[in-house]
Parts: structure tokens; C-alpha cells; sequence
């Protein structure tokens, strides 16, 4: 790292292992509390922000105390694994979903970590080649509200969200899910492809139910045809809860380019996929569970966050249940790499229909929203080894 001038003529030396740093930065993420500890000259000389913090403040103390209560720990964890490895690489447990990679990008920015953003979307592009999937609407939209104007992620989800445009048979209902502001920026993207925009910008107008519909993943045609299941979204189904608009990530699938098969896979032989590979599946599975497109979210409504006995009128929930489950704790264990096997994560999510059936009984309604739930999981979970097989010629096996 090249030396510093600090403003006053002085030159800072560049940061260095072999000296001593025995002050540390406690750092104090998300709404929970999680501590990281980091060396305070460390920071200093990876991050803007610390080195402008540390600079204001007057008071030398052995052990600093920062407070980030708005982020999420696991993004923060990926950001330390950068500062220390210059990698946000978490082999053997599966690539970060988009949501992560994006919040990342977001807080390099804030932090002003050099390197990290262009590492959050060198991942997000590796994870694209790997799922060949795209950030759906609502992640889109998020991404391009957060983000700052001309910024490269805003540039690479535009030109992303352009490409599956030209290529999807879904482009309709994609662009009329997308809000004006976008589609403003994105026929600017557009009209540097080869040929003429496909899309339209239309004048403001009140939102129609079809503008507010997700994108469609183009592997699971006719799963919109579904019967609609109930809309409250706890793992319970507890009827008076109120739904939260907020976004969820989701990974409507890109057009698949051609693929010569290959003999030797058998998708019938599971023991030719490592479990990484099976965690790779159940990752990409769970992903579509939570977020789109309309055929999940319907489905999976009733089970996306915790119980709550008291705000749900529920007290004696846990005196039934002993080991609450639901698809949020999931996707955090997913996401933390706390899943080692795909039966594991199998074992988790069929808790949450024995939770249901245990707790309302066979005959409620909830129960039977656990039981449509459950049949497209079994279906879409043994479909498990034939996606392992189509995936297997990429560049990466997931």
C-alpha cells in the first residue's frame, strides 16, 4: 500500500503485519448485537470511513466501540472475509445469493473498502454463470433505489436486466413489473444492444395488478396455473398477521444457452454430486421458495418468518411446539453454512409442515396450506439429481 500524506506534511507509513496493533475495533452489527473484532490500524488502512471516524475522534482508547445496527451480520462477515483474504470466495459452501452479494456492494461503498465492491460483482457475475438466473423485480428495483446513480452494479443489473429482455419469452410481463424510473434508465442501456428496444416507456399511471405480478422463471412454466393458497406469510399461518412489503430476493432464471449433453451423467446415481453440489440445489430451490415467482410466494406465505405466541394470540404455541421452524431461519442457516448435508436442510423444512399439522391439526385451513406446500416441495425436491445433471457442464458443477 503506497504511504499516505495526513494533511500535515506528514507521511503515514504504510500498514504492515511485523509492527505491533494491540487496539482493537469491537464492531457491533444488526439488530442482535453481533461482535466483530478488528484491529483498529487495520481498518485505518482498508476503509475510508474508519479512517475518517478514527480521525475526528481525539480519544485514544485500547478498545473502540462502533455500531452498525442496520446491518446484517452475515454481509458484515463477508466483508471482514475480504478484508483479511481479498476474497468474499466461501468454498466449500455454496456462492452467496444475490441478495448478499448486492448488500456487499452496498457496504464497500458505505465503508469505502477498496476492492470490495468490484469482488461483489466479480461473485455476482460467477453466480450468474452458475445458476444462470438473474435478480428478479423486487431485487432489482431494491438494488437500483439503494444504489447511487451511475454506480458500475446499477450499470451491470441494467445491462443483465436488457439481455433477458432480448432473450425471454416473458419480456411483457417482466417490463410491466418494473417501475418508470427504471425503464427510463433501462432503454438508455437498451439502445446500445444491436437492435431497437422491445420495450416502451410509458407515462405514470396507477398500479394494475399485472404491474405488480414477479417474473416468471422460464424452467417452471405452469406453476402460475396452481391453485391459489392463503396469503398470510408466517410459518404458523396465523390469520391476523399483517403482511410487510418487504422485498425479497428472488432469481428469475435467464434464457439457457445450448447445451450438448453429456453421457455420462446419470441423474439417477446421487453418488457421482458431492454434498456442496446438493447443498448447491436445495440453496437455488429455497431461493424460488421465498421469493417468487407468484406460484411460490402463494404457497410459502404462511411460513417465511417466526412465531410469535404473544403478538400472534398464539401463547401456548411452544408449549406444542418444540422446535419452531420456518423458511426465514432456514435461508440464515443456509446462508451462515450451517447445513453440511442436503438432508438437513430436507429435515428443516419438513419440521415446519410437522409444526403446522401438530399445532392447528389436519382439519385447519393452515394445515391444508402446509399440505400444498409440502406436495410442490416433494416434487421440486426430487427433481433434485435432474438438476444436478443439467448443470453439470457449466463452468462450475452446482
Amino acid at each position: 500500500m503506497a504511504s499516505d500524506d495526513t494533511g500535515d506534511g506528514q507521511v503515514e507509513a504504510p500498514f504492515s503485519w511485523l509492527e505491533p496493533h494491540p487496539l482493537f475495533c469491537i464492531i457491533i452489527v444488526g439488530e442482535n448485537d453481533k461482535a466483530f473484532g478488528i484491529q483498529k490500524d487495520f481498518l485505518i488502512a482498508k476503509s475510508a470511513y474508519f479512517k475518517r471516524y478514527f480521525t475526528e475522534r481525539q480519544e485514544q482508547k485500547v478498545e473502540e466501540i462502533v455500531r452498525f445496527p442496520d446491518a446484517d451480520p452475515v454481509v458484515f462477515g463477508l466483508a471482514q472475509l475480504f478484508l483479511y483474504t481479498g476474497t468474499i470466495n466461501t468454498t466449500p459452501q455454496p456462492l452467496p445469493g444475490y441478495d448478499l452479494l448486492i448488500a456487499v456492494w452496498k457496504l464497500g461503498n458505505e465503508l469505502g473498502i477498496e476492492g470490495l465492491c468490484e469482488e461483489a460483482l466479480k461473485a455476482m457475475s460467477e453466480y450468474r454463470t452458475a445458476t444462470n438466473s438473474i435478480p428478479a423485480t423486487e431485487l432489482l428495483v431494491k438494488a437500483w433505489n439503494e444504489t447511487p446513480e451511475g454506480s458500475p452494479i446499477r450499470a451491470l443489473l441494467l445491462s443483465w436486466t436488457a439481455e433477458y429482455i432480448r432473450s425471454s419469452e416473458s419480456r411483457s410481463e417482466f417490463t410491466k413489473s418494473l417501475p418508470q424510473e427504471v425503464l427510463s434508465e433501462l432503454v438508455v442501456a437498451m439502445s446500445h444492444l444491436n437492435s431497437t428496444p422491445v420495450i416502451q416507456v410509458k407515462p405514470p399511471s396507477s398500479p394494475s395488478s399485472s404491474q405488480q405480478k414477479n417474473v416468471h422463471y422460464l424452467d417452471h412454466e405452469g406453476e402460475e396455473r396452481e391453485t391459489k393458497a392463503t396469503k398470510h406469510r408466517h410459518s404458523d399461518g396465523l390469520p391476523n398477521r399483517v403482511k410487510k412489503a418487504t422485498p425479497r430476493p428472488s432469481l428469475p432464471t435467464a434464457p439457457k444457452p445450448h447445451k450438448t449433453k453429456r453421457s455420462s451423467i446419470n441423474v439417477n446415481d446421487e453418488s457421482q454430486f458431492s454434498s456442496e453440489q446438493k447443498l448447491s440445489f436445495c440453496s437455488d430451490l429455497l431461493n424460488r421458495m421465498l421469493s417468487g415467482p407468484g406460484f411460490w410466494t402463494r404457497l410459502v406465505g404462511p411460513f417465511k418468518e417466526p412465531v410469535r405466541p404473544i403478538e400472534d394470540g398464539v401463547p401456548d404455541y411452544f408449549d406444542k411446539i418444540k422446535k419452531p421452524m420456518d423458511l426465514g431461519t432456514i435461508k440464515k442457516k443456509m446462508d451462515r453454512g450451517e447445513y453440511s448435508t442436503a438432508e438437513l436442510f430436507e429435515a428443516d423444512v419438513r419440521q415446519i409442515f410437522e409444526n403446522c399439522y401438530t399445532y392447528w391439526g389436519r382439519d385447519h385451513e393452515m394445515s391444508g396450506a402446509a399440505e400444498r406446500f409440502q406436495k410442490s416441495f416433494e416434487e421440486k425436491y426430487a427433481d433434485m439429481y435432474k438438476w444436478l445433471g443439467r448443470n453439470a457442464d457449466g463452468p462450475e458443477a452446482v
